[in-house]
């Protein structure tokens, strides 16, 4: 399978995980709701019960008393659960109220159940006050609220009175034992009249104004745990998402890794094979040159002869000097450090390249302490040579070639190397050390990349910059001093 379609499939697979938590978050947090919601309406119906419980408690003969309903609901108002109750009539008129004032619309019952706001629940009719709860039966009346009971009519004779009575006692018998009195109209009423009371003071249903604050306390909380469920399973999703993706870098980074080992592993097979040759090549170059120098200490051979001669001379060592460089190039570079003067090496390398500075008319100066350092003789010298020879043919007539050895700093030093030739170009200087690259007409572009193989190496380290006048300044720095 193609790695970058592994890839997608997998943050694919984690996006949707994550989408699914968070729908299956979204569920459970709405049957959470919907549980807390129950179980409120569950409590209010509860307090509804003891309501209508206390209403049935205080009826007399159907009637119960306003001062006294009111004093009892106002004990149950003063919980924190109610906040106030309105007890209404058949046309949605309070009739008796206690705690916080419900508002009811003008001629109307509330047309709602339950009516769910930011702090409170409105709750209507939750239960019917025409059932007696013990026996079941439904009465034929229902509880009136009165401000004062309206006194029985005195009787008109002995007779009224003893039927009064003997109703009373009929009613208040066996049956008191069994089941409390039903509301039913009162004898000393009239129909017309109860009537008119059921129809202004008969209640009909009560609405209760309940606090949600624990409802929606257990809704918020839930609400929150929810959430950090859904951002654990992000932060789980993105933590996965970035474990496989350094996984799959350092899986390619490995397989990258055998195939740069098994590259290496070749190029060095083809350098060695190319050293050998190159090699080979530079002995039979030189038995040409030999014959070349033979013809020419021959004093009969003049003319045409004698000028192809010295060209064949001048060509070998060119390419000999090629082969010389390559060769270098390619062997191993493994320092094998000694103390050295750093003096003592730089005027060999002066020596060394004194005719082509006096050809140039070029100055060379020395600057700095003298010091002792832990260095590969050969090697060093060698990259000292290859720096002051670039310089060389960097400059022109009458140029400068500075050698600056700075005052030791915490055990090391750093050697600078400047000239005022024609600089690097900006667009080059990322190149120049870069094997095989050079600007200059005949050059290889191996003597910088041999400096920089020499001196990681030594694990030193090497920069350059434009000088600030002209030129450029290579520094080479992280050489540990021996002694100053």
């Amino acid at each position: 399978m193609n790695p970058q379609k592994r890839s997608l499939r997998i943050y694919l697979l984690l996006i949707l995980v994550w989408i699914f938590v968070c729908l299956w978050q979204i569920l459970e947090h709405s049957h959470t709701r919907q549980k807390a919601r129950e179980t409120f309406l569950d409590r209010a119906r509860d307090i509804s019960s003891s309501i209508s419980v206390v209403i049935r408690s205080m009826s007399r003969f159907g009637f119960v008393s306003e001062d006294r309903l009111e004093a009892s609901l106002g004990e149950l108002v003063q919980s924190k659960e109610l906040i106030g109750v309105a007890l209404l009539n058949a046309s949605g008129k309070v009739v008796a109220s206690a705690g916080e004032k419900i508002e009811i619309p003008a001629g109307q019952l509330p047309g709602k159940k339950d009516a769910w706001r930011s702090d409170s629940v409105t709750i209507t009719n939750i239960v019917d006050l025409g059932v007696n709860t013990l026996d079941g039966r439904t009465s034929s009346a229902l509880p009136i609220i009165m401000e004062r009971f309206p006194p029985p009519p005195p009787p008109e004779d002995g007779a009224t009175t003893r039927t009064w009575r003997s109703t009373r006692t009929r009613h208040t018998d066996g049956e008191r034992s069994r089941s409390p009195r039903p509301f039913r109209r009162p004898p000393w009423l009239s129909k017309k009249e109860y009537d008119d009371l059921l129809e202004k003071r008969g209640l009909h249903g009560f609405v209760l104004k309940m606090a949600a604050d624990a409802y929606r306390t257990e809704c918020s909380r839930d609400l929150w745990l929810r959430m950090i469920v859904m951002i654990v399973a992000l932060f789980a999703a993105l933590g996965i998402g970035a474990a496989w993706r350094s996984f799959e870098r350092s899986e390619n980074l490995r397989i990258r890794l055998v195939k740069a080992t098994e590259m290496n592993k070749h190029l060095k097979e083809l350098n060695l094979a190319a050293a050998g040759l190159a090699h080979e090549t530079r002995n039979p170059l030189n038995l040409v040159r030999g014959q070349a120098q033979i013809i020419l200490r021959n004093p009969a051979i003049q003319g045409e002869i004698r000028n192809q001669a010295l060209r064949i001379v001048e060509e070998v060592d060119r390419i000999t000097n090629r082969l010389s460089q390559f060769i270098d190039y390619s062997k191993p570079t493994t320092p094998r450090p000694v103390p050295v003067k750093l003096s003592d090496v730089i005027h060999d390398v002066e020596r060394a390249l004194s005719s082509d500075m006096e050809e140039k008319a070029i100055r060379f100066i020395l600057k700095g302490p003298d010091l002792t350092i832990e260095a590969d003789e050969a090697l060093l010298r060698q990259a000292l040579f290859n720096l002051v020879l670039n310089a060389i043919q960097a400059v022109e007539r009458d140029g400068l070639i500075e050698f600056l050895i700075e005052e030791p700093y915490q055990g090391e030093t750093r050697i600078s190397v400047r000239d005022n030739g024609t600089g690097i170009n900006p667009e080059h200087r990322e190149d120049v050390f870069r094997p095989y690259f050079t600007t200059r007409k005949g050059g290889t572009g191996l003597g910088l990349a041999i400096v920089q193989r020499i001196v990681q190496a030594h694990k030193w380290e090497i920069e350059h910059k434009p000088a600030d006048d002209k030129g450029t300044i290579f520094i080479i720095f992280g050489i540990k001093i021996l002694r100053a």
